[in-house]
């Protein structure tokens, strides 16, 4: 499969819009419970019209799995004096590593668990753990006492191509937990301007949907003068 997944949009519009794509939310459960996820913006862009200008706007995301976790404060456990969290939106990623997914043949043995440290924020070198679903990574939570003020997720990165690792969908642990994480390699594309790492509402109502499941590597999309969107995959 490609290492790289591309999306290519053209405005077939008549003006300047502004587009943002974000993922379909991972699945989490933890001791056999749904763990409801948040969702953040992963790449955002304006363009000119397509026929006046040949210009096209594109993202690009590594298809390979991340892990990551987030936090507004680095010393999560150790804090004296707690600064604000100046904005909700999250501009970087604490801690990541690529880790990889059960396979369905489960005696293979991949590195598909970590383990959240919190008295300074960080995760383990991804290693192999049973009991581990097929399509799912694990995140070891634990013990830890939530403090006023303070954010902790983790979840599934991506990677932003040639930049940074974006907490795409993301729970709030709790702590003394093993988090399964199954991602999926489907995005959407919208009108708007969410900032990288900004949070969201997930919503696939009136987007592109450029699903790469089926292993291809491109997905064209077209903004239409109507408002709607067609997509070519390759």
């Amino acid at each position: 499969m490609p290492h790289t997944l591309t999306i290519v949009i053209r405005n077939l519009s008549q003006s300047k819009m502004q587009f943002y794509a974000f993922q379909h939310p991972a699945d989490y459960q933890s001791s056999g419970s749904v763990l409801q996820s948040s969702s953040a913006s992963l790449a955002t862009g304006a363009v000119l019209p397509y026929k006046s200008s040949g210009s096209t706007l594109q993202f690009q995301f590594e298809r390979q799995p991340h892990v990551a976790a987030f936090s507004n404060q680095a010393k999560f456990a150790m804090l004296v004096k707690p600064q604000p969290f100046e904005s909700a939106a999250q501009t970087s990623v604490v801690a990541n590593w690529p880790i990889a997914l059960t396979p369905r043949d489960q005696t293979k043995q991949v590195p598909n668990d970590t383990q959240l440290t919190v008295g300074s924020l960080g995760l383990s070198m991804p290693v192999y753990a049973s009991g581990i679903p097929e399509g799912n990574f694990g995140i070891q939570i634990p013990s830890y006492t939530p403090t006023g003020g303070l954010k902790l997720h983790c979840g599934n990165g991506i990677k932003v191509k040639n930049t940074q690792v974006v907490l795409s969908s993301y729970v709030t642990p709790a702590p003394v937990s093993h988090i399964f994480c199954a991602p999926k390699p489907k995005f959407y594309v919208k009108t708007g301007n969410h900032p990288v790492g900004s949070p969201i509402s997930f919503s696939a109502a009136g987007a592109a949907l450029c699903d790469f499941t089926q292993g291809y590597s491109t997905c064209n999309v077209d903004y239409q003068p109507d408002g709607t969107f067609t997509v070519h995959r390759q």
